[in-house]
């Protein structure tokens, strides 16, 4: 259904980075503050009117080894969060659609990365640079056996994270992703930072907002399928 492809194809953006994200970012004193990514969907609008409706960006809230990422879409009406709480070790999944709002809990990233297409990917590392955001960002050239899909892929290694991809399919890669690409359902979407604000953020950030219901997941899923 349209709706739940929507759904997993945010799935599966947010556990990419919210598992290379689960220590805590430094890099000249900055260890709190926002990262944005910029969202390009690698498919024709004309011939897939989903694009469309998606995010066009990712933000990425961090301090004290706590992780939020947040999306918005649909012209305000889907807004999505997945929160990192490092207090509690625990993952939790915000979703709001129109006035309904759920969440629930896991402790675990593990099977969030299942409907990727993008498995047992190849890296072929290099001596190219490439300045991202004033970093000097390493490449590889990754290769996706299973549909025959290669792309570029930059990280850095000034950005002090230790085991910064572990648990997801850019696991060898030794840096935080600056530039990468993803595909979910058939959408491969390209990815790159363009803003690394320091600031204080809230505590609140990382805690579960007001008026949320809680449920599990398999009650999320019959959610989208009755709002169809």
């Amino acid at each position: 259904m349209i709706l739940s492809r929507k759904i997993n194809l945010i799935v599966v953006l947010f556990t990419v980075l919210l598992v290379s994200s689960c220590h805590k970012i430094t890099r000249s004193g900055i260890d709190e503050g926002i990262m944005k990514y910029e969202i390009t969907y690698l498919e024709d609008k004309a011939n897939n009117p989903l694009i469309s409706l998606l995010p066009s960006h990712l933000d990425m809230h961090f301090k004290n080894n706590s992780v939020l990422l947040c999306v918005e879409g649909w012209m305000g009406i889907f807004e999505s969060a997945f929160i990192k709480q490092a207090e509690t070790g625990e993952f939790i999944t915000t979703l709001k659609i129109m006035n309904k709002k759920y969440y629930y809990k896991s402790d675990t990233v593990e099977g969030f990365m299942g409907d990727t297409k993008y498995l047992n990917l190849e890296f072929s590392f290099d001596e190219e640079v490439k300045q991202i955001l004033d970093y000097d960002c390493k490449h590889a050239k990754v290769f996706v056996p299973s549909n025959n899909v290669t792309f570029d892929l930059y990280y850095t290694t000034d950005i002090s994270v230790e085991e910064p991809n572990k648990n997801t399919v850019f696991e060898e890669v030794p840096g935080v992703l600056m530039e990468f690409q993803v595909e979910m359902n058939g959408i491969p979407m390209h990815l790159i930072a363009t803003e690394l604000t320091e600031k204080e953020i809230p505590d609140d950030d990382f805690y579960i907002p007001s008026g949320y219901k809680e449920v599990e997941k398999q009650e999320v899923d019959t959610i989208f399928s009755s709002i169809m």
